[in-house]
């Protein structure tokens, strides 16, 4: 088969209820909505993928809405009639009418991707050149901002055989108590667990350079993104003074600023995204890159769905080198799932499912519970619509 015609896209958002309380430095949540992208072909192929962001707008200028209204408009128009196989001018094609919003571009790569491994009864990892791994170790984020709740939170996970390393979303409070919550978790835990902290960019960097000794000192295994995103120089510094590692997330979206972190030595580590870099392949090129400069690769997250944690795995199989793992324990936070088959957990890692594309379902009765609406927005084939030239 060299030929895969789309015929329609669907999106659906899906508003998906939390256990419990996550927190970040902007703002927390009780529920994770993700949209979902369905793709179908002429051929009888469906293509599925997953757009998710952390929690509304704050983190990309993204939400599920703005995902949504790009797909729907801009972007499922160029794909009416063309080729699922012809990958590469359809994103350019998207590229060029779509000035960035990567999220929404991942989500439809990630269902063109998943119809063409099912068109040819392959993995997605094949079509990356196959896999070098079956599992990713994972971290668990602490984000209630309690500290006793949260080292009995990590007690549980490590009792479960879920996850050994924990990190604990900052920057809700001042860094004085973020910075003692942490090390109470870390004597908690101590000799047992490794604890990392992520500030979400709420330091200055006189703040960052007065807190990473203290956080080094009390046995903080790394610190992730304490500066503000654009402050690459000063990333620099504190990544040249620090004792931890420094890594870099917000500050790296494309490959053009993975090139120029690795230039200016910003950072020793990289968090990768499929939703922020556009991509599953756009996410390789940016690893590629961090690899060839020496920057250790980790695996970050949106807190995806088992659908979209699926899809990283399928890139998480490809890559050699995450000796730290990575955060896709999305479904382990979720009360509600969209799949039929829950990523799987074990031995403190997330396992790699079987099968052919993503490897991973949704579960039809769970996308009726929990779609926002009860009307797909969807594009068919008409004499109106626009390929991708």
């Amino acid at each position: 088969m060299n030929k895969l015609e789309i015929s329609h896209v669907e999106t659906v958002i899906v508003d998906l209820p939390l256990k419990r309380l996550q927190r970040f430095s902007a703002l927390g949540s009780h529920t994770q909505s993700v949209v979902m992208v369905f793709v179908q072909t002429a051929e009888g192929v469906q293509g599925i993928g997953e757009s998710v962001t952390p929690s509304g707008p704050w983190w990309s200028g993204e939400s599920v809405e703005t995902i949504k209204v790009i797909i729907d408009t801009y972007l499922a128009p160029l794909l009416i009639g063309a080729n699922t196989f012809d990958l590469t001018r359809l994103m350019a094609a998207m590229d060029k009418q779509v000035y960035a919003n990567r999220f929404a571009k991942a989500g439809v790569e990630m269902a063109l991707l998943d119809a063409v491994g099912k068109a040819l009864n392959v993995p997605v990892h094949t079509l990356f050149g196959g896999k070098v791994r079956d599992s990713l170790p994972v971290a668990w984020p602490l984000a209630t901002g309690d500290p006793e709740q949260e080292i009995g939170e990590a007690e549980q996970m490590l009792a479960d055989g879920y996850a050994r390393n924990f990190k604990l979303k900052m920057g809700a409070v001042d860094a004085d108590t973020d910075v003692a919550r942490a090390l109470r978790i870390a004597r908690a835990l101590e000799g047992r667990a490794r604890v990392r902290v992520d500030p979400n960019e709420s330091w200055d960097e006189a703040t960052a350079a007065r807190a990473i000794p203290q956080l080094a000192d009390g046995g903080i295994e790394m610190v992730e993104q304490p500066l503000p995103r654009w402050n690459l120089a000063g990333s620099a510094r504190l990544t040249a003074a620090s004792r931890i590692p420094v890594m870099l997330d917000e500050s790296i979206c494309t490959s053009h600023e993975m090139q120029e972190a690795a230039r200016l030595h910003a950072g020793s580590i990289v968090s990768l995204k499929i939703m922020k870099a556009g991509g599953m392949r756009a996410t390789r090129t940016m690893a590629d890159i961090a690899m060839s400069a020496g920057v250790t690769l980790y695996m970050g997250t949106f807190l995806e769905s088992s659908f979209g944690t699926g899809a990283n795995m399928q890139l998480c199989a490809t890559l050699a080198d995450l000796p730290l793992g990575g955060e896709l324990v999305g479904p382990l936070l979720l009360a509600e799932d969209i799949c039929e088959r829950r990523a799987e957990y074990r031995d403190y890692c997330l396992w790699l499912q079987d099968g052919v594309g993503l490897g991973v379902s949704v579960d039809a009765d769970k996308l009726k519970a929990f779609r926002r609406d009860r009307t797909y927005s969807s594009h068919a084939a008409d004499s109106t619509t626009r390929q991708a030239s």
